[in-house]
């Protein structure tokens, strides 16, 4: 549990922080004539434990347009990501019972506490902690819990989020004693009672700062003494509850089964403390052998988990995290459809397929999926791309995920757990294309500037060459322009000047040419005197008349015909 305000911490020597015992009202007689359940933190509402226990990263919409390598740090925030559901507000409600129970036959207050203390002294004393039962005999209110599922759907998980409401070690001043609200500990490959012996003490060790590893968990100890030393343990240090993850492990001990899960059952039966236990599918032909070890191992409360059905919670679950997307081009998850808001089918048919249902595996796929999307420069999550990446990195898992795609029972039970999937390299991975392709850009860039330095100083280097030849500034420019544009970088200059001087040359007479023909285009017009003769003649030319007309009206010409009747 976090050290947070509610509480009062303090250092325990050589061990962890405890919570200086509160005593509360819980509203109920029984819970408060006992001290131990009293200081025990008030029962949660379901919205009271999901704001609690909800673990949403921080997301800011602007984060989207960071340069690629913090996004991808940005991502990693999903792996801490969890959004409590149902059957965690189901889970949570029965270990809350299951610890306060527990605790009601253990009234440190009343005397068969004291009497169940010298009892178990005696087991002790005679070696014989397999046989606690011949020593024991003071009633208990303790159960127990089996949680069973496939891996990575959130069972361990969603049980030490529950379990860290509770302070794991609290300290009763008035009392003087520690209580041990929860241990938690694996189950040993082996199936060696002596082995999960040792794991306890030296969790206890830890959190207490005792040496019950050093006085009980010596090899020269047998096996009944040291059980003897746990029932101890967990009496003295007011265990309220023990968690034993991994029993799955019993399915590949070759012996020893049958006697761990029995001393497990006098954990709850004889000590009074319930044990919770946390197992795959791979546990279930441990039950199949023989009916009393089921019975025994599942206890008074058994609890399945399966993968998330499609259209129940897993529409939440993947709606929930969707907001939680760093890439540039935001693609939704919802869209409006008759008014209504709808589920892109496409997007959740593809997700769900290549995760089914299971979380650990759809959060991860979807942090690789924003990581291939940012390293091909895309920035758009497609359906085509989920099948993609799916495809890249999910291989360690892909036979467990095709046995579940069956839905056959022989397949799903050849594959009974599903390998950890570590997304790391698929992230280095990604990290190292996106870097290439930076490199490579920043590469052309530099050559692309390189290039334009080189053919500045070539185009200079010309103009110059052709300025000393006589050639005007500006010709030459629109010159060597021409000619180093279309050459190759590497052609050498005296060629490029020879090329442009040509070009120079045939431009100047072209330009001569052009300036003599406008010159007599642009001849000027001739001045006419009054009655000039080309003037007059250019006038009727214009009007489409005779010439003599105009000559005759501007008395240049005379009437022939009227001259020679005056003269007769």
């Amino acid at each position: 549990m976090d050290r947070n305000d509610e509480w009062e911490w303090v250092q325990i020597p050589n061990g962890e922080w405890a919570a200086v015992a509160n005593y509360i009202d819980h509203k109920l007689p029984e819970y408060n004539s006992n001290p131990l359940i009293q200081a025990l933190p008030t029962m949660f509402s379901p919205r009271e434990f999901a704001r609690r226990v909800a673990k949403l990263p921080q997301f800011h919409p602007q984060e989207r347009e960071l340069e690629p390598h913090y996004r991808f740090h940005c991502i990693e925030r999903l792996s801490r990501y969890f959004d409590p559901q149902n059957r965690s507000v189901e889970l949570q409600q029965q270990i809350c019972v299951l610890i306060m129970e527990g605790y009601l036959g253990r009234n440190l207050l009343k005397p068969d506490y004291a009497r169940r203390s010298r009892q178990i002294y005696q087991a002790i004393e005679a070696g014989d902690g397999n046989n606690l039962e011949n020593y024991v005999d003071v009633p208990t209110s303790a159960s127990s819990l089996t949680l069973i599922g496939p891996s990575g759907i959130g069972k361990t998980t969603n049980l030490i989020n529950i379990l860290n409401l509770y302070p794991q070690v609290i300290i009763h001043p008035d009392y003087s004693v520690y209580q041990l609200v929860w241990l938690k500990v694996d189950c040993p490959h082996a199936g060696s009672l002596k082995g999960l012996c040792t794991d306890i003490f030296l969790a206890a060790d830890r959190l207490l700062g005792t040496n019950y590893f050093k006085k009980f968990g010596s090899k020269g100890n047998s096996e009944d003494y040291m059980l003897a030393q746990v029932a101890q343990l967990a009496h003295t240090q007011h265990l309220g509850v023990l968690i034993i993850d991994e029993m799955q492990n019993l399915a590949k001990a070759k012996r020893g089964r049958d006697e761990l899960l029995n001393f497990l059952v006098k954990m709850d039966n004889i000590i009074g403390v319930p044990v919770i236990r946390i197992a795959t599918n791979e546990a279930f032909p441990i039950f199949r052998e023989n009916f009393r070890n089921a019975r025994r191992a599942i206890g008074k409360a058994g609890v399945v988990w399966n993968r998330m059905l499609k259209e129940r919670e897993w529409e939440q679950f993947l709606i929930g995290i969707w907001h939680y997307q760093w890439t540039n081009k935001f693609v939704p998850i919802t869209e409006k459809i008759n008014e209504k808001q709808t589920i892109n089918e496409e997007i959740n048919e593809a997700f769900y397929y290549e995760s089914q249902g299971i979380i650990d595996i759809a959060i991860k796929l979807y942090k690789m999926v924003q990581w291939r999307a940012i390293s091909l420069r895309s920035e758009e999550i497609t359906v085509e791309l989920i099948h993609r990446v799916a495809e890249e990195g999910l291989q360690i898992v892909k036979p467990m995920l095709d046995a579940i795609r069956s839905g056959k029972k022989e397949s799903m039970e050849k594959y009974g757990d599903i390998d950890l999937l570590d997304t790391t390299e698929y992230r280095n991975q990604c990290l190292a294309e996106l870097k290439s392709k930076e490199l490579e850009e920043i590469r052309k860039l530099a050559q692309n500037q390189q290039r334009k330095g080189n053919v500045s100083a070539t185009l200079s280097h010309v103009i110059l060459k052709l300025m000393e030849l006589d050639v005007e500034p500006a010709l030459a420019k629109e010159c060597a322009d021409k000619v180093v544009a279309s050459k190759d970088e590497d052609t050498d200059i005296p060629s490029l000047v020879k090329e442009a001087y040509i070009l120079a040359l045939q431009g100047a007479k072209v330009k001569e040419n052009q300036t003599k023909s406008s010159k007599r285009k642009t001849k000027s017009k001739p001045k006419y005197q009054d009655n000039d003769i080309r003037l007059l003649v250019e006038n009727a030319k214009k009007d489409k008349k005779p010439a003599y007309v105009y000559l005759e009206s501007a008395g240049i010409i005379k009437n022939p015909v009227q001259d020679f009747i005056k003269t007769v």
